[in-house]
């Protein structure tokens, strides 16, 4: 058998050439399309601070002023918060940690009033002013709208950093610019140490009860079973409990005054992210007599389920203006640097299952307007005087 032998060719470079551009073409591709996956799978999160990291990169090399890498963070945390569509979220920095702690307690060096936390329309309504406080002996009023403190806006110093603006160190001053009406006003006041008292109480025509709440601290249940259990020793007729201009504030301290006030049953449920839910209860025993709850359109959160729970299980009647509408519960947690960032985490239904969020506030059982310019002097103003205070009586005598 003869074996025909093929003479082998050296390949030309214009073969040589092409597979190297074929190779590279391929690469390229192969490359590109991995690249473009890996782009696709990562834009949702790395796309999300591409911004940040290229105007870092602007800032690091043209700026020509200095900045502070940690007040860089936490004004970055708070745009985080201020960015998440929760109206009610909020970043606390390491430095005003302090603060938060004594906003639960009810006890700190400041001017003497209780606000609306809520600064999306650019500042920050005063709710009550103390008796006796710094505050009122300056001449802040209930519904003056604080914008600047120090000079910088409550929108710059954000939620709590304005809170922590306006406490300090006793001794020292702070200036609030204001806004009464149509009217810019500046305040200058020292701080001092408060200790604030969150139930008023006193008897009306002889035989009525009424305790006012101007907030649910870590402290206002306690002090609210025992101012209560002094009106168990009265002979009273009939109770007005004063929820306007109250901001809400601590679940277990409504908890427990709930607890005084309604039957046995479910006040109210909670339900979680996943959707997991929990009844919150009150035990048989209470204080069986008649109830009138005050809410204006300043009554928020815990303020407003107090009422619409104690409305729903038939417990009291509800007088006043519609409430706001918070129905959401907040959680702070703490961060590795010791600050801490808060932001809602459960919604709270009535016992029937009723979202007051979404219905968009407590509808009183009988509705009650009252002029504007009085909201500065609820709690001080005589039944003749505040129209609402005047239906709840004729309510329960």
């Amino acid at each position: 058998m003869i074996l025909s032998e093929r003479r082998s060719r050296r390949p030309s470079w214009l073969q040589v050439t092409a597979l190297c551009l074929l190779v590279a073409v391929s690469t390229m591709l192969i490359t590109g399309y991995a690249l473009t996956k890996q782009f696709e799978a990562r834009s949702g999160e790395a796309g999300t601070y591409a911004k940040l990291d290229e105007i870092r990169a602007l800032v690091d090399a043209y700026y020509v002023g200095e900045y502070s890498e940690e007040d860089l963070m936490d004004m970055l945390a708070r745009g985080f918060a201020y960015g998440i569509n929760d109206r009610w979220a909020y970043y606390t920095p390491k430095s005003e940690m302090d603060f938060l702690e004594e906003s639960f307690t009810g006890v700190y060096a400041g001017i003497g009033v209780t606000v609306n936390r809520d600064i999306s329309e650019g500042y920050m309504s005063v709710l009550d002013v103390f008796e006796g406080s710094p505050a009122e002996e300056a001449g802040l009023l209930p519904l003056d709208k604080i914008y600047a403190v120090d000079g910088q806006s409550v929108v710059s110093l954000g939620r709590d950093g304005t809170v922590a603006a306006v406490r300090g160190e006793e001794g020292t001053s702070v200036t609030l610019t204001v806004l009464r009406g149509e009217e810019e006003l500046s305040f200058t006041i020292v701080r001092r140490r408060i200790t604030q008292s969150t139930v008023y109480t006193e008897v009306l025509n002889g035989t009525t009860g009424y305790m006012r709440i101007s907030e649910f601290n870590m402290a206002t249940d306690e002090e609210f079973t025992q101012k209560l259990e002094a009106m168990k020793q009265l002979s009273l007729t009939g109770l007005i409990v004063d929820l306007r201009n109250n901001p809400g504030g601590q679940l277990d301290s409504l908890i427990h005054i709930l607890d005084e006030l309604m039957p046995e049953g479910v006040a109210f449920i909670q339900r979680n992210k996943a959707g997991e839910e929990l009844q919150l209860s009150v035990d048989a025993e209470y204080w069986d007599i008649p109830l009138v709850v005050l809410v204006n359109q300043y009554s928020y959160s815990a303020a407003e389920y107090f009422a619409a729970v104690l409305q729903e299980v038939g417990r009291a009647q509800v007088v006043g203006e519609k409430t706001t509408g918070k129905g959401e519960a907040q959680h702070t947690f703490m961060l590795s640097d010791g600050s801490a960032i808060s932001f809602s985490v459960l919604k709270y239904f009535t016992p029937e299952g009723v979202s007051i969020a979404e219905q968009g506030g407590i509808v009183p059982d009988v509705e009650v307007d009252l002029p504007e310019e009085l909201y500065a002097m609820i709690g001080r103003l005589a039944p003749e005087e505040d129209a609402q205070l005047a239906q709840a009586l004729a309510l329960v005598e």
